[in-house]
């Protein structure tokens, strides 16, 4: 039994593993069914898939996997590798076997298609399988979302940008401030190399750039006033539009010759406009070409609007500021002013009028030295009357200078205040050879002038300064105040001088007047004492000769004794005459109404037998009343009959007529005469001491007449004078002035 079992077991393992293989082979079978099923399936699903699937051997034999890729790439088994879809492909797999990759994932353009390409390849396969779908649309999609996404980024950093630039802009109503910090954001915005802002003067025309940063470009520095015309600026604010200039820059220039050409090649600009009105131009300028596109200008036109408020506001501020700066400026200057006038009214003594100016003018000007020159018309120099300050050599007070080639000279002719600001010595000295002495004494700066007096320049004022370019429009405008105070406190001066030492000179003269007084009153007396007494021992020997010896005389010996009595008795005439001339202001009667009428009466009588004798006809108007010295007028009146009387013609009688006429300040008398006339070149000597007009042997006489009659119209305050023509007479003016009338 345990034999049966042993035996009977091998046979049964044999059944057991045919039965297992059997089995083994069922479960293969139904397996590869379902493989077969699955890759049935897995085919249908290939053909219908939207991808483009080829399976490519390395021999260059292609085939089609997908109706996709008969339908997308028919051509694909007849080129090969040589189609743009598969080509590198081989380069692609070979690589993949010796790095052990078994897919790779390209991307491949065929026309204007995209296309998404996996590679896969097996070990045991010399297929290459390209998987091959079109992801034209996505792509563009894609790029497009992407460029979105960029355009939001850009605009959104942009934004953020001219956000800041807003900030900084209202951050402050100081422009300079504001300035600084806006051209960083600019420039983040814009590329540049040189920016401005550039503010336009309308009644000018002109443009002046407020802020410059970057490249330097000669002419157009900060604060230079520009004309518009033949600029890029100009376009800008004709057209009221951004643009931008680039390219040809020989074509830019010729269309614009005032442009500047500084070695930057773009330029992009943009009007700032408020409330419509041109406030200037933002320029941004490059040094490479083409730097600028279209967005730029779009960005240039909102950075300006944005700074446009700002700067108007910053306008309105600075005038409020300069307003506020512009009142207290007056204020000080008025008072300074009002200073100086209370200096230069203090005194009419010119020294003390100087001391306490200049501390006060330099509150209102600035300088190192100040100096009055005064000039006249008559001389070629001037003369230095006033310095405080910095000293020069040969220009101390009362220093005298040549006119010619000086800065006063300039100024006095013009008759205009000037500036000028010396560069070299050379340049100076060609211009003011004058100033030599004032420019090696270090003055750069000098300002001048004119010192006017009733329409004539009388001097200059003058104000320098050690420093360069420091006077201002403002200060020829104060300086010209000033001067004006000045030029009166210096004309007053000179009318105080001249009248203090007219003072003087009438005490002195007043002074003369007494002493030669008493002289002629010495000489009065010596002529009626001490010269009468020789003439009389003359006259009395004279006489003893005659008496004595005139037996023994010839007759020329007694024509000569003759001729010496006729002279001693000329000589006592011409005495007492003398002495009753000198007498006339001593010892004359005071001051009175005198009756004229009454005076010419005295006057008549005292001439009866002159009169009678020549027959002469006196007549006159009826005289007025005057206050004076009634003996006087009455021998003045008498002196001008007798001397009608006396000078009459030989074929007529003499008749005179005496008349007047009243002034408006002295009452003028005339007496008239037929008689034989005066030479002209005669009618003025008459009036002197011992002056004759006609021979004193047709005409006897001291020649004292006249000359008696103008000393008493002299001291009545009046003058005396002839009309006369030879042959027809003569006619005596004298006036006696009214000032006594009017006193009474």
């Amino acid at each position: 039994m345990n034999s049966q079992h042993v035996l009977h077991s091998p046979i049964q393992q044999q059944l057991e593993a045919a039965h297992r293989r059997i089995a083994e082979l069922e479960a293969a079978e139904s397996a590869h069914r379902r493989v077969s099923s699955v890759l049935a399936r897995l085919a249908a699903l290939a053909d219908h898939s939207p991808s483009a699937v080829v399976e490519i051997e390395f021999d260059g034999a292609v085939a089609y996997r997908s109706n996709a890729a008969r339908d997308m790439f028919p051509t694909l088994d007849l080129l090969g590798f040589r189609h743009p879809l598969l080509e590198g492909v081989r380069d692609v797999a070979d690589e993949m076997k010796r790095s052990g990759a078994e897919s790779v994932t390209r991307e491949v353009r065929v026309g204007d298609r995209t296309f998404s390409q996996k590679v896969v390849i097996s070990e045991d396969s010399d297929q290459i399988s390209v998987y091959s779908d079109d992801v034209t649309q996505e792509m563009a999609a894609q790029r497009a979302l992407e460029a979105a996404t960029a355009e939001a980024e850009l605009l959104a950093d942009e934004n953020a940008l001219l956000a800041e630039v807003g900030r900084i802009i209202t951050s402050s109503l100081d422009i300079d401030d504001v300035y600084e910090g806006f051209a960083t954001q600019v420039r983040r915005l814009i590329p540049f190399d040189r920016i401005a802002i550039s503010m336009y003067d309308r009644e000018s025309q002109t443009f002046r750039n407020e802020y410059v940063l970057g490249v330097y470009a000669p002419g157009r520095e900060r604060g230079v006033s520009i004309p518009v015309e033949g600029t890029t600026m100009g376009h800008a604010l004709e057209t009221r539009e951004a643009i931008i200039f680039q390219g040809d820059l020989d074509e830019i220039h010729a269309r614009f010759p005032k442009m500047v050409r500084s070695g930057l090649k773009s330029v992009i600009e943009s009007p700032i406009l408020f409330r419509n009105e041109v406030l200037g131009v933002l320029h941004l300028r490059s040094l490479d070409a083409n730097a600028y596109n279209f967005h730029h200008l779009d960005l240039i036109r909102k950075v300006a609007d944005q700074i446009a408020p700002a700067i108007a506001s910053s306008q309105l501020y600075a005038q409020h500021v300069a307003a506020e700066a512009e009142a207290t400026r007056l204020a000080a200057q008025n008072a300074a002013l009002a200073a100086i006038g209370r200096v230069i009214s203090s005194s009419l003594e010119i020294e003390q009028v100087y001391a306490g100016f200049a501390e006060q003018a330099r509150h209102l000007i600035p300088f190192d030295r100040i100096s009055i020159n005064l000039v006249h018309d008559e001389t070629t120099d001037f003369q230095t009357a006033y310095v405080f300050g910095a000293q020069v050599p040969g220009r101390s007070v009362g220093n005298t200078t040549p006119l010619a080639g000086t800065f006063t000279d300039e100024t006095r002719l013009s008759r205009r205040a000037g500036v000028f600001h010396a560069t070299t010595r050379e340049a100076t000295l060609e211009k003011y050879p004058g100033l030599e002495r004032e420019y090696d004494a270090g003055l750069r700066s000098f300002l001048s002038v004119p010192l006017f007096y009733q329409g004539v320049v009388i001097g200059t004022l003058n104000f320098r300064s050690l420093s360069s370019d420091v006077y201002t429009p403002r200060d020829i405008e104060v300086a010209e105040l000033i001067a004006a105070q000045v030029a009166g406190a210096i004309a007053s001066s000179q009318l105080h001088a001249e009248t203090v030492e007219a003072d003087r000179e009438l005490q002195r003269q007043a002074e003369e007047l007494v002493r030669s007084n008493a002289e002629l009153e010495q000489f009065a007396y010596i002529a009626s004492h001490d010269l009468q007494e020789p003439l009389r021992v003359i006259a009395g020997y004279v006489h003893l000769l005659e008496e004595r010896y005139a037996d023994e005389l010839d007759q020329d010996a007694r024509d000569f004794i003759g001729f010496t009595i006729d002279a001693v008795h000329r000589m006592r005439t011409l005495i007492e005459a003398l002495l009753d001339y000198s007498k006339m202001e001593s010892h004359g009667n005071p001051f009175e109404p005198t009756d004229c009428n009454s005076a010419l009466a005295n006057a008549i009588a005292d001439l009866d037998v002159s009169i009678k004798e020549s027959q002469a006809r006196i007549t006159s108007d009826p005289l007025p009343e005057v206050i004076g010295d009634p003996v006087q007028i009455a021998h003045l009146l008498e002196n001008l009959i007798a001397n009608a009387i006396k000078f009459r013609q030989d074929d007529c009688a003499p008749v005179v007529h005496v008349s007047s006429t009243r002034g408006e300040d002295a009452w003028q008398f005339s007496v008239s005469d037929n008689g034989i006339g005066i030479r002209a070149r005669y009618q003025e000597r008459v009036f002197g001491m011992f002056k004759r007009a006609h021979k004193r042997s047709k005409y006897p006489g001291a020649g004292i007449g006249l000359a008696f009659c103008a000393k008493i119209v002299e001291r009545h305050g009046g003058r005396i004078w002839v009309e006369s023509e030879v042959g027809k007479g003569s006619t005596f003016h004298f006036t006696i002035s009214t000032s006594q009338e009017a006193k009474r």
